[in-house]
């Protein structure tokens, strides 16, 4: 029976790529939420600007619309923030995928020692049959042999 050698190894690596699978998953999800809320304060923009426009057409006094600028510039500086932070996470999915790309290649690198024993070993197992099929063979030969020719 084969056995790897350094099958704690490989095993180990193995948790090391499917932690690190799970890690990218959980950066994705968030890149994803702040995406939908850089959105939601994009729409919000769109929303009160088109707001404003309306009732300054129906007359507004001075105070309004200095509160509606004040809350759009608010609005713009967190769509920056938010922006910034979606560049963040962006950067960390890049550097996750990279160590997940060198944890991938560490656990190959280990199934190909692996099954590079186990060709061996099968190399060998067949090996050893032949030899022994070989071998009863020619006693079997010997055998029919020494019956032929009456000697025993």
């Amino acid at each position: 029976m084969f056995t790897f050698k350094l099958q704690a190894v490989l095993d180990h690596r193995q948790l090391v790529e499917d932690n690190i699978q799970k890690e990218l998953a959980q950066i994705k999800q968030l890149y994803m939420e702040n995406q939908t809320k850089l959105e939601s304060l994009k729409n919000k923009e769109t929303e009160t600007m088109h707001i404003l426009k309306r009732e300054q057409a129906e007359g507004l006094s001075s105070h309004e619309v200095i509160a509606y600028q004040d809350f759009l510039r608010d609005l713009a500086r967190r769509i920056t923030k938010q922006k910034e932070e979606l560049e963040d996470i962006r950067e960390q999915e890049e550097e996750k995928k990279k160590c997940l790309c060198e944890a991938v290649k560490k656990r190959q690198i280990l199934e190909k020692l692996k099954e590079q024993g186990m060709d061996r070993y099968h190399r060998n197992m067949l090996k050893k049959e032949r030899e022994f099929i070989d071998e009863i063979a020619v006693n079997q030969f010997v055998r029919s042999g020494l019956d032929n020719s009456g000697e025993e």
